[in-house]
């Protein structure tokens, strides 16, 4: 626990730590020290080898468990899902709900005091290093022994390489999340679409010429934004010519810094010629967030690069004004090739780690692992029979009365915004969950672009040293470059000078860090 003490003491005096991401380290947080990569089996190796556990249990149980409560809509325990749980396992939660505006705050409390709760909600990067530190609890035996359906959850996923630390080892059950949660699709004003008689567009070519001719047609007025990207990375074209904004694994299995690649400079001429001929917002690179949603929200502008349940909430608000305007998202803007990539949509959210000085440990592992399995999938994610689904040809299916509020009664039931038990969603919850919203189109015809979810890796305490010198300098310098490029202050032939201060910034010695970590990520999950 030494390590642990150590770690926590830096933790606290390092005003960067935030849930959601790599925080501070400590000294001892990232090297390895516990034990190699090979010495955890794979989920492969075990996803079908344990048995489960059996509920409802003898006698009663029960756990804490820490969560951040959603900021509209928490879950108190009270609702009927809960009661239902316990039901059938016996097993009562104790919860600790934290707002969300005083969870970061009160996790980094928590964590200095020592006294951790049974179960703590965590991202992925503070989960591994204070697991290693000695604060949470390395679950690989207690999985392989108890956990089958979480272990297979994590093969189909595919995030066996996100969960596993540095040391090779898991800490922290994983939750997942809705698709499309977090990825950005290209969105379009249908209305503007219809008048000007063309379709979503799906090369560069044709994203120009729709821009242009919403420009042309004035169709937001005198003041008329055919597109509006929120900051400098907020555009849908940099795959179509081989390039990204960040750090990114391509399609080979390497890790890219995608502004130096030289498809980006098409991409930076490409943007320069939108800016010139006013195509889109020229105060993109300063405006902020509830800036850019009150432009957007008042008619003038035709097309945005965001999160696909965008469309339902622009076009509510549009709708007020204009019975006839609609946002819809599109597939992505392809390359030469007829090939379209858009980022990610991640569906692993964190994870709950166990504390090391919890005596439920196992008793946990076996809670989750119900709640993973087909049964428990079905009460999380419909939940009770006859109350708000029925079954229909081997499927579920929400009852009419259920279906009459898709907004509260989920909330109402205790099924909407848990993270305490959220496995994998089936199949079809996200259509039944968002039937004829836009969203549910907005998803489906941009899904078969989504890129392959990209492992949140683990550093070493060397590599993670190179990472927290370089990065934010490399990130900077990125900002400044490509704002400057797109906005025609800096010339695009000075590009080569441009990935020249990366390198002297430690590109090249970022982009191997990278690498190694995916390498190594990838044989603990052999």
């Amino acid at each position: 626990m030494k390590g642990f003490k150590k770690g926590l003491w830096l933790m606290a005096l390092c005003s960067a730590v935030v849930i959601g991401t790599a925080g501070c380290s400590s000294s001892t947080s990232e090297q390895g020290t516990q034990s190699s990569p090979s010495a955890a089996p794979s989920v492969t190796e075990t996803a079908s080898a344990a048995p489960t556990a059996i509920f409802p249990l003898k006698e009663k149980a029960s756990f804490e468990i820490f969560n951040s409560a959603h900021d509209t809509k928490p879950q108190s325990g009270n609702e009927p899902i809960f009661a239902e749980i316990e039901k059938r396992t016996n097993v009562q939660l104790k919860l600790i709900n934290i707002p969300n505006a005083s969870y970061e705050d009160k996790y980094k409390v928590t964590l200095v005091s020592g006294e951790l709760p049974d179960v703590m909600e965590s991202n992925l990067a503070l989960a591994k290093r204070y697991g290693m530190d000695g604060a949470f609890m390395a679950l690989d035996d207690l999985l392989n022994e108890f956990g089958p359906n979480i272990l297979q959850a994590i093969k189909d996923e595919g995030v066996e390489a996100s969960l596993r630390a540095s040391d090779g080892k898991i800490y922290g059950i994983p939750f997942f999340t809705m698709p499309g949660v977090t990825a950005s699709v290209p969105q379009f004003r249908q209305d503007w679409l219809d008048q000007v008689q063309l379709k979503a567009p799906s090369t560069p070519d044709e994203f120009y010429q729709v821009l242009k001719a919403f420009k042309d047609a004035k169709l937001g007025g005198e003041e008329t934004i055919p597109f509006a990207p929120q900051g400098y990375n907020n555009f849908p074209i940099f795959r179509a010519f081989g390039a990204d904004h960040r750090m990114y694994l391509n399609s080979e299995g390497v890790f890219q810094f995608g502004p130096s690649l030289p498809g980006m400079k098409d991409a930076l001429t490409f943007l320069n010629k939108l800016f010139t001929e006013k195509l889109i917002d020229p105060e993109f690179a300063i405006i902020s967030k509830q800036q850019w949603e009150a432009k957007v929200s008042n008619g003038t502008v035709g097309s945005i690069y965001f999160n696909p349940s965008r469309t339902d909430f622009f076009t509510d608000i549009l709708k007020k004004e204009n019975p006839q305007a609609k946002m819809v998202g599109s597939g992505a803007i392809k390359n030469k090739n007829g090939i379209g990539e858009l980022l990610p949509d991640y569906s692993l959210k964190g994870v709950m780690a166990i504390s090391s000085k919890s005596k439920n440990a196992e008793l946990i592992v076996k809670f989750y692992n119900y709640l993973y399995s087909p049964e428990g999938k079905l009460l999380t994610q419909y939940g009770i029979e006859g109350t708000s689904y029925t079954m229909k040809d081997g499927k579920p299916q929400y009852t009419e009365e259920f279906k009459k509020d898709m907004i509260n009664n989920p909330v109402k039931l205790g099924i909407s915004t848990s993270k305490y038990f959220f496995s994998p969603p089936m199949p079809s919850l996200f259509q039944d969950r968002n039937q004829g919203m836009l969203v549910a189109d907005a998803v489906e015809t941009s899904k078969p672009d989504w890129t392959k979810q990209e492992p949140q890796l683990s550093f070493t305490q060397e590599e993670q040293d190179i990472v927290s010198k370089s990065m934010q300098p490399i990130m900077d310098t990125t900002s400044e470059y490509m704002i400057n490029f797109i906005m025609g202050q800096e010339p695009i032939s000075n590009f080569d000078k441009f990935v020249g201060e990366l390198n002297k910034r430690g590109l090249e010695d970022l982009v191997k860090t990278y690498n190694a970590a995916y390498q190594r990520a990838l044989k603990a999950s052999q």
